[in-house]
């Protein structure tokens, strides 16, 4: 059912409403009046009377029915928003004017000729508009050399701006939450464990090897030395920052605009954050990355091996010294290889579920996929204990107008920034791998 169809079936029903009314008049006309005030009625006029009654008044309940259902279908066929034209010629604030067409149509005279059909015997109708002016009023249709820049039938719907589905995986993920309030960090680096541990006698002959003799020359048995390797380190705290101009308009006109934008600059600083967690040179401003830390270990794979079997003899690597990694950083085009790697009955090795979102996991590794990585590598490790990550000031959005010209400009400046620090003191935790051909 439609609008339209509704008002075509109240037209029909207020039609048979006014054939079955004019039965009852003449049914009614028919009545013999004996005396001023009193009528005789037969059995047959009285049931003819009373049932066309019944027929009328089920025809008005009919009728108010569907006058209460065309108001719902002409309520959901109701444009979505006041034409375009309309809301822009129309004053701000003041009375809206119709165009003569649109006011003929909403009148109640041509209201009357549409349930009549249209065969009102008149032929003319007359209504009252009004006159108004538009002075004053602007009309952007005419403002681009004759190219409309917005249309100029129809109605405007805001669609907004389409964001991001998907927070990016970041490298801190991997790490504990770690804060400071120091401006540098230092520590001390163990780089090497030789252990030497072994049984030992409690007694040996004068040479500390041979059997003991029993006599006053024998000595206690001596614990063998094992070599431990350290040596201090500093890490300074890196500022990340960057900014952005903005008009005071668009935030004025755009309330999302400002979210939006906030976003953006976050994942921005928090990007370069990624990069200098894993390859920062420590000079100057930036971070000592894992990548560059001495003493991590580096692995070439084996020559025709998947993927996945090259990241666990990596991860043995790491295992006989000493630490068990948690985690592997890798470039996006290297973890989809890995997850559509297939066994000889073509299952999937990595994602066992695939119908359902399998985690991000390899060799019981978190696995972080991010643009930072360098393809073709991954760095694994024993995140938050072979490396820590330390927040000093949390990553922050600032805005001013007080920025250079801003004021005269009118705009203002948006700044994003955080000051982080590494410290990396098991770096033997850590294989910074290469992936064979």
């Amino acid at each position: 059912m439609t609008a339209t169809a509704s008002r075509e079936r109240v037209r029909e029903l207020k039609s048979a409403l006014q054939t079955v009314a004019a039965e009852v008049t003449r049914i009614g006309d028919a009545f013999k009046e004996e005396a001023p005030g009193k009528f005789v009625i037969g059995p047959d006029q009285r049931k003819s009377y009373l049932a066309k009654i019944d027929e009328a008044n089920e025809i008005r309940d009919l009728l108010n029915a569907e006058e209460k259902a065309l108001g719902v279908f002409e309520y959901l066929d109701a444009p979505a928003g006041v034409p375009v034209a309309g809301m822009l010629a129309g004053r701000q604030g003041g009375p809206q004017y119709k165009s003569l067409s649109a006011a003929f149509m909403e009148s109640a005279a041509f209201k009357a000729m549409r349930e009549n059909g249209f065969n009102d015997p008149r032929g003319v109708v007359k209504f009252d508009q009004g006159l108004y002016s538009f002075e004053g009023t602007k009309d952007i249709f005419t403002l681009s050399a004759g190219q409309h820049t917005s249309p100029a039938f129809g109605h405007a719907q805001d669609v907004g701006i389409s964001e991001r589905m998907r927070r990016p995986n970041r490298v801190r993920d991997l790490f504990p939450s770690e804060s400071t309030t120091a401006n540098i960090l230092h520590g001390i680096r163990q780089t090497g464990f030789v252990n030497n541990a072994a049984p030992v006698a409690e007694r040996r002959a004068a040479d500390g090897v041979s059997a003991p003799t029993g006599g006053l020359t024998d000595v206690f048995g001596r614990a063998p030395r094992s070599r431990l390797i350290f040596e201090p380190y500093t890490a300074s705290i890196a500022t990340i920052s960057h900014l952005e101009y903005v008009h005071n308009n668009t935030l004025a006109d755009e309330s999302r605009i400002r979210g939006i934008i906030d976003r953006d600059m976050i994942d921005g600083v928090k990007l370069v954050e990624d990069y200098q967690v894993l390859f920062g040179n420590g000079q100057g401003e930036n971070l000592l990355g894992i990548t560059q830390t001495p003493g991590i270990q580096m692995y070439s794979g084996v020559g025709g091996e998947k993927k996945t079997k090259q990241l666990r003899r990596a991860m043995t690597l790491a295992i006989l010294a000493y630490h068990d990694p948690n985690g592997v950083v890798m470039h996006p085009n290297d973890f989809e290889d890995i997850e559509l790697e297939e066994d000889g009955n073509g299952a999937y090795r990595v994602a066992v579920s695939v119908a359902i979102g399998a985690e991000k996991r390899v060799w019981r590794l978190n696995v972080i996929d991010t643009p930072a990585m360098l393809e073709n590598r991954y760095l694994m490790g024993s995140y938050g204990y072979g490396a820590k990550l330390y927040d000093r000031e949390s990553v922050s959005v600032q805005v001013s107008s007080e920025n250079a010209t801003n004021f005269e400009e009118n705009i203002c400046t948006i700044k994003a920034s955080e000051r982080v620090g590494l410290a990396v003191d098991r770096p033997e935790s850590f294989v910074f791998g290469t992936y064979a051909a």
